[in-house]
């Protein structure tokens, strides 16, 4: 009898959500433009990536097809033209959005930037700025992972970036960070 009353009153083990990564440092103006110029970094490299891939097949098509050399030759200059032009468009779309973004910062703390805080546990990724809460997101919500010299940054829905700095790590560490979301290319 006495074992039965033991294993009722017997609490349920809660399951304990560790945290797997911290980082917390001061975020500045000059942080924040080495995160946006890390960005558009990355983002030119992936358009140039896939312009070059454009062009290379274009290219092959046009070598290999015997008839219709002229026609082919035309769409290929064609082609060339259109990267050439989303390359040009691309370049300024990034840079007015860094800039807008490096200037929105500036007046907002007015160049003196926030404590930041970044934890993430298990799916959860949250930050705080200041101590009041920031971004609330679930994992699945990262988009795409990048790094700069001091930064390791996830790419967030809504094209929001999450950088945690390399050198401070409360609790995890950078390779944390890059096992977080192995699936995601960077």
């Amino acid at each position: 009898m006495t074992n039965t009353v033991n294993s009722e009153n017997k609490a349920t083990p809660k399951k304990n959500k560790e945290t797997v990564i911290i980082n917390q440092y001061q975020y500045t103006d000059v942080l924040m433009q080495e995160v946006e110029d890390a960005w558009a970094m990355h983002t030119y490299r992936n358009y140039i990536s896939l312009i070059i891939i454009t062009l290379i097949c274009a290219f092959f098509t046009w070598r290999e097809t015997s008839a219709h050399k002229t026609t082919l030759a035309i769409l290929f200059a064609i082609v060339g033209l259109g990267c050439l032009a989303a390359i040009v468009a691309s370049f300024i779309n990034i840079t007015k959005k860094k800039s807008a973004a490096v200037r929105q910062f500036h007046d907002t703390y007015h160049g003196k930037g926030f404590e930041y805080v970044i934890t993430i546990e298990g799916n959860r990724i949250r930050s705080y700025k200041d101590g009041a809460a920031g971004v609330d997101l679930r994992k699945n919500d990262i988009r795409g992972t990048f790094e700069s010299e001091r930064f390791f940054v996830f790419q967030l829905t809504g094209e929001q970036l999450l950088p945690l700095k390399k050198g401070a790590f409360v609790k995890g560490s950078i390779e944390s960070c890059r096992s977080y979301v192995p699936q995601l290319k960077r």
